[in-house]
């Protein structure tokens, strides 16, 4: 049976090498740029040069994130004048977010194998397959997958398939979530999320605060025979912010029980007791959950209320900064150990180790009031973690080498190494005629084996003596070197690989090229007036749309009727919205996964018929349309991301139109160029598609397509659609973007075409928009302040 590969998250040099000594295959790490974990102690590039050699001298494989969309400047600027050193070093595959990085790395590194990330949102075979067209050799599926849609993903592709394991799991879809972007300017399609999901939030009217968008860690040891089965080839582990420690234990757990069902099989596989304890005591959310191998969503999943984990229970109020507070232990506790109080973003740090059931004494950080018969609980076990790095670094990654020592007086000293198939020969001094007592076979073996710190050891050597001879020890220990070192060189050289000049002087001339076109932009006269679009979720915005006669094409959204495809409303809609000379258009699903495939494969006929176009979110979508060879206009929606030139020419042969992204300013829009494409300048954002629900963990599910309030800490509604045919949820921001202000801006960036979004709004909202954005745009209206709440978005402040 095949070796599973283990995948173990590196954040640090230090976490790369206990990844290796705890038995990682591969490991995945950030540079200094353009990766998912900004903050992450992430690699320079001496270090990723020197981890690049160090995986590759003990066989294992190492992946460099770039899984964050590029802006124009950066793309042009820097990409190529990053990746190019770790290319010639040997790095073993770059993970990418971005279709543009894609399409550039194709171009300019061909040989260089790209795995899909987790951010692309492959949810599908559709996906998968479509990927796997654009030279993929991985994907790394989303995380909400249940297994039998990894089956086939394995079983109808090439690809490998990486899946994770163990860990954190977003709330949302990963790749869709513009929450903390839109909420603090942190973008997580920048590498920089301030995780807002992992905040309490009031649902509804009950006024109770809870944890209802934080997950819990996903834990799959008791699943890795299904898991294997269902032809996942790596197992990722998330963590590249956790310690080295968590790194070390994690990945050893994995490969234990990896290799358990590899060798014993179904039968002979268990996973104990003690060994889950351990993962949640490493670290823990609130407990673990399985994940969504095979549960498509569920109370049971969230963390509403963080529970007890080895917890404590304060008996006593002590205010000030600095001070202990006395508690009874709920288990054990150990000095050191990180407590967390349930309901704020506070720690305690427990300060003196006492036997279970006695009084204990933490560390209050911070001025917090802490309350007679509170409950916090355990994050880190911090004996734990200290054992488990004692355990782990008081071993060396040492490879085992044979050796063969030949000494003959008069003759140069000669040393053959080998490890695996690769075998090297080196000369040293001449042996000597011993005056007095000649080297003894046994001392020379002794000597030799000594390797210390480098990155092998002798399995075993042969010293072959054909007379007596002798050699200085300091000869001895220069040949060793001399040799381990040639062999150590000798490995790395199958990795490296060398540049194109040809490729780098394209390069240069394209960039020009573009930089020029890009500056150009902002010397074009005003262009002529911009087609205007509308998008409506609610049947109750229709007839306002179809009365704005400068409305040309309208965007209805799938889930407005119930099974839209066959709904008689549906029909009379398209009609009345034809009849007051509207295009209309379908705008497909957030999320295409399988049950939204087989319904739309079902009703294909009509989809065509029906709509003038399509509106399209997904690369799921795509694909099922290029399958089935539609013809009609497809638009591609901003959540497909076109954030660079590369991007935008890649979609280009897929889709008719683009729409401009919503986190670049209108500077870089500027330079990414505007022409053709489609600019939202209205709506409420939806800022986090998630195929958990709202109402289904906190009241159960509706069955049916409907909206719920959700309030923050700071008072703030939010609105929560859930979707139900299509099984997802949408949570929208909590005021729309305005832009009747930056008209001459807009006008300067020449889009095709202006999108006004409505959602949320009532029959009456709708009117009051459209004739605020008739009288700026097409009256040349003045309009002074707003008398609602609203926001820009990103295009005056864009994201870092």
């Amino acid at each position: 049976m095949k070796r599973i590969e283990i995948l173990a998250p590196a954040g640090s040099y230090e976490s790369l090498e206990a990844a290796v000594l705890a038995g990682a295959d591969a490991v995945y790490v950030g540079g200094n740029k353009f990766g998912a974990r900004a903050f992450a102690n992430n690699f320079s590039e001496e270090q990723m040069l020197e981890a690049i050699d160090f995986v590759h001298l003990h066989d294992r494989k190492i992946y460099m994130t770039v899984n964050t969309l590029l802006k124009e400047k950066e793309i042009e600027n820097e990409l190529y004048q990053y990746i190019e050193p770790y290319y010639r070093q040997g790095l073993d595959a770059v993970i990418v977010q971005d279709l543009g990085v894609l399409s550039f790395l194709r171009q300019h590194f061909p040989d260089l194998p790209i795995h899909a990330s987790t951010q692309m949102t492959v949810t599908n075979v559709l996906g998968a397959k479509f990927l796997e067209e654009q030279g993929v050799e991985r994907v790394v599926t989303s995380r909400e997958l249940q297994l039998e849609e990894v089956r086939e993903i394995t079983e109808q592709t090439n690809l490998e398939v990486e899946s994770f394991v163990h860990g954190a799991l977003c709330y949302c879809y990963s790749g869709q979530c513009l929450y903390s972007s839109m909420i603090g300017g942190r973008s997580g399609n920048r590498g920089q999320c301030a995780q807002p999901c992992r905040l309490p939030y009031k649902v509804g009217k009950s006024g109770k605060e809870s944890y209802v968008l934080s997950l819990k860690d996903i834990c799959t040891l008791d699943y890795i025979p299904e898991l294997c089965e269902a032809g996942i080839y790596s197992f990722k582990i998330e963590g590249r912010m956790k310690k080295p420690e968590y790194v070390a234990a994690v990945t050893a757990m994995y490969r234990k029980y990896a290799d358990l069902y590899l060798t014993q099989g179904k039968k002979g596989f268990a996973v104990s007791r003690k060994d889950k304890e351990m993962l949640m005591d490493i670290y823990n959310r609130g407990g673990f959950h399985g994940g969504y191998y095979h549960t498509r969503n569920g109370r049971e999943m969230i963390s509403l209320s963080r529970p007890n984990h080895a917890g404590v229970e304060a008996v006593k109020v002590l205010k000030q900064q600095g001070k202990q507070v006395t508690a009874k232990a709920l288990r054990p506790l150990e000095k050191g150990d990180v407590l967390e109080m349930p309901d704020k973003k506070e720690t305690y740090t427990v300060g003196q180790a006492v036997a279970e059931g006695q009084k204990i004494s933490f560390v209050t950080h911070k001025h917090q009031r802490i309350s007679d018969g509170m409950s916090l609980y355990r994050t880190r076990n911090e004996k734990l973690l200290s054992q488990i790095k004692n355990d782990i670094f008081r071993e060396k990654v040492q490879e085992k080498i044979k050796g063969n020592l030949i000494l003959s007086p008069g003759k140069s000293a000669i040393l053959q190494l080998q490890w695996k198939q690769i075998a090297v020969e080196v000369e040293g001094a001449v042996a000597e005629i011993p005056q007095n007592s000649p080297l003894d076979v046994s001392r020379i073996e002794k000597q030799m084996k000594k390797t210390g710190n480098t990155p092998f050891q002798f399995e075993e050597i042969q010293v072959c003596v054909k007379e007596e001879v002798f050699l200085p020890m300091q000869q001895l220990n220069e040949l060793r070197r001399k040799g381990l070192e040639a062999l150590e060189a000798k490995i790395v050289s199958q990795y490296r690989r060398s540049g194109s000049e040809e490729v780098e002087k394209e390069k240069r001339g394209r960039e020009a090229k573009i930089l020029d076109a890009g500056r150009s932009l902002h010397l074009q006269p005003e262009a002529a007036t911009a087609e205007m679009y509308a998008y409506a979720e609610q049947g109750c915005q229709l007839e306002p749309i179809a009365e704005a006669s400068w409305i040309s094409r309208v965007y209805i959204d799938c889930n407005m009727f119930p099974g839209i495809l066959q709904s008689a409303k549906m029909n009379e809609a398209i009609s009345f919205l034809h009849e007051k000379g509207k295009t209309v258009f379908l705008a497909m699903p957030h999320i295409f996964r399988d049950r939204t495939r087989k319904r739309y494969e079902k009703n294909y006929g009509k989809l065509e018929e029906q709509f003038d176009g399509v509106l399209v979110r997904n690369m799921e979508s795509v694909q099922f349309l290029r399958e089935h060879s539609y013809e009609k206009t497809i638009v591609a929606d901003h959540h497909i991301y076109q954030f660079n030139h590369y991007a935008k020419e890649f979609w280009k042969k897929y889709v008719s139109e683009l729409s401009a992204p919503l986190e670049l300013n209108c500077h870089e829009l500027s330079e990414l160029g505007c022409e053709g494409m489609e600019l939202l300048i209205y709506g409420y954002l939806p800022m986090m598609v998630s195929a958990q629900c709202v109402q289904k963990t906190t009241a159960g599910c509706a069955h049916q397509t409907g909206f719920l309030t959700m309030k923050d800490r700071c008072q703030k509604s939010f609105q929560v659609k859930n979707c139900c045919e299509e099984c997802y949820n949408i949570i929208y921001n909590t005021a729309p973007v305005v832009l009747i202000d930056q008209k001459r801006e807009i006008e300067r960036l020449s889009p095709a075409a202006l999108r006004l979004a409505f959602t949320l709004e009532d029959e009456q909202r709708t009117r009051q928009m459209l004739a605020l954005y008739q009288e700026v745009f097409l009256n040349k209206a003045e309009i002074g302040e707003l008398p609602f709440e609203f926001t820009r978005g990103h295009f005056k402040r864009g994201i870092k």
